[in-house]
């Protein structure tokens, strides 16, 4: 049985919730807390583990898209529904960006919570152990018909051969969601958002070096507050999908020699080891000037200078996410010079490593 957690600052609308007839076996949900505010919410949320929390928007101290906000950041509970006036309608959007599975408009009724309650339970159904989580994506009949399948095949089939025309056809495909749902501006901002989730999902998959310079979580980061217009909630994904593209191509640029794929993804899956030119050459049986010849020839980037970007690219994640001091992650990543390597750091970020971390940067750099 999945755990609630329901949380309202008036507690006729939460004796409302109890007393429908939606739960136990009728939907596999059990209701197990109530708290009146957000700051509640996140007290009990902290000390016990809760598979969906079903949340008031306006409430005092902290409010639903505080608290949702929260949640996601500390990865509290897999699951949040927004309960919403009619006259909340853009922060019901607002929390769909934030991450939220889906809304209801208040008074919540049984014939609307059940079916919701049903969807909930088919996506708690299937995380795994340890999930990563992204935003969970959110089917309904309404979106089934209208879902645009094929254009999210050719997108991902883009992202695997690095077009970064893709971000055209990204925008185009936004674009016709909105024209096509029109009379429903939420559903069109779920459709986007499952889109964008499939996406990232198999990038992550086809290109799997990339957790060692991105953090999957990044493109779960709302950086902006959502004011309601579809342009401003079309420009974020737009923006995360064109910074993935253009971070794949200076990666792992696009070659057409067997040889010299292997060995960049060699290079990218193994970011800390030593990637000199001769060592490498030896791996791969190859002579040293023709490997750099090539990789010059097939990239355009001199070989010393692409390694020096693979290893900053790495460092940069490191001085993200590690609390390792910049002498560690120098000697880590094979620089025993730290004056050198703090100057080809900043050389490509503009920045001293210790300026990096001082600093407060959402976006990784390109």
């Amino acid at each position: 049985m999945y755990k609630t957690l329901i949380v309202d600052d008036r507690e006729i609308f939460l004796l409302e919730l109890k007393r429908m007839r939606v739960w136990g076996e009728n939907s596999g949900f059990e209701i197990s807390g109530k708290a009146g505010n957000g700051k509640q919410a996140l007290d009990l949320l902290r000390q016990t583990s809760y598979d969906l929390v079903i949340t008031d928007i306006r409430m005092p101290i902290i409010d639903g898209l505080q608290l949702l906000h929260e949640i996601k950041n500390e990865n509290l509970c897999p699951c949040v529904i927004l309960l919403s006036e009619y006259s909340e309608f853009q922060y019901a959007r607002q929390g769909i960006v934030f991450g939220a599975f889906d809304y209801l408009v208040k008074p919540a009724r049984e014939k609307e919570l059940i079916p919701l309650l049903k969807r909930v339970k088919n996506y708690l159904d299937t995380l795994p152990a340890n999930n990563p989580t992204l935003l969970p994506s959110s089917d309904t009949e309404e979106e089934t018909w209208s879902y645009p399948v094929s254009e999210e095949k050719m997108l991902i089939h883009y992202f695997k051969e690095k077009d970064p025309t893709l971000v055209s056809l990204f925008q185009t495909t936004l674009d016709h969601i909105y024209e096509a749902m029109n009379d429903n501006l939420i559903k069109a901002d779920l459709m986007i958002k499952k889109l964008y989730h499939n996406i990232i999902s198999a990038v992550y998959n086809e290109f799997t070096w990339l957790p060692n310079y991105i953090h999957i979580h990044y493109f779960e980061e709302i950086d902006y507050i959502h004011d309601g217009n579809a342009d401003s909630f079309k420009s974020f994904y737009i923006r995360k999908i064109t910074y993935l593209i253009q971070f794949i191509i200076k990666l792992d640029p696009p070659v057409h020699d067997n040889t010299l794929k292997e060995i960049i993804t060699y290079i990218l899956e193994h970011p800390e080891s030593d990637l000199k030119l001769k060592v490498l050459a030896g791996k791969f049986f190859i002579n040293n000037t023709y490997l750099s010849n090539t990789f010059f020839t097939k990239t355009g980037i001199h070989f010393n200078d692409y390694i020096t970007i693979i290893k900053m690219s790495r460092a940069e994640y490191l001085f993200k996410y590690s609390d390792q001091k910049i002498y560690e992650i120098s000697y880590q990543l094979g620089y025993k010079d730290i004056n050198y390597f703090s100057k080809q750091f900043k050389k490509i970020y503009g920045l001293s490593p210790t300026e990096y971390r001082n600093i407060e940067i959402s976006d990784y750099q390109i």
